[in-house]
């Protein structure tokens, strides 16, 4: 099945792409996010943290998702409720919480540290609420941002 471009109608609150499990699939979601974005008005510079997280989740999803034999997409949901920006990954690749990492060291030298974990550390502080679920066989991972014109660009959003 190959990932097609979505049609975004401006009235619509929703919308559900389904993009590849490649890199070339990370970059058709953000297009896609923005987009949406455009098409509900939504100021871009307003929720750049919500494309930061879009590409380090899809990243990551790609880098460890496992194409197990297939061409494996990942299906992708936008909605705009008032202020909140909520956005829905969903995979079928192996079971994971990145919820339940541990956090990463951020008080070593970055040569005694190890890999991994400071991708969702980071999605965890940029967002407004990070919620997973395993559900019929696969990973669910929604995120969501409140869009306020009071919030200054940086970290620190707790």
């Amino acid at each position: 099945m190959a990932a097609s471009p979505a049609t975004i109608m401006p009235s619509t609150p929703r919308v559900t792409v389904f993009v590849a499990a490649s890199p070339a699939g990370v970059v058709a979601a953000g297009n896609d996010l923005v987009r949406f974005q455009a098409d509900h008005g939504m100021d871009p510079e307003a929720a750049w943290p919500v494309h930061v997280a879009l590409d380090e989740i899809l990243s990551n999803i790609v880098r460890h998702g496992g194409s197990q034999g297939r061409d494996p997409l990942i299906e992708v949901s936008f909605v705009i409720d008032s202020a909140d920006l909520e956005v829905t990954i969903v995979d079928d690749g192996p079971e994971f919480d990145p919820l339940n990492l541990p956090g990463p060291d951020l008080t070593s030298s970055i040569d005694e540290r190890q890999p991994g974990g400071l991708g969702v550390h980071l999605v965890k502080r940029l967002m407004d609420r990070v919620e997973y679920a395993r559900r019929g066989g696969r990973n669910h991972l929604v995120i969501t941002y409140h869009v306020r014109p009071s919030n200054p660009p940086g970290l620190g959003r707790e």
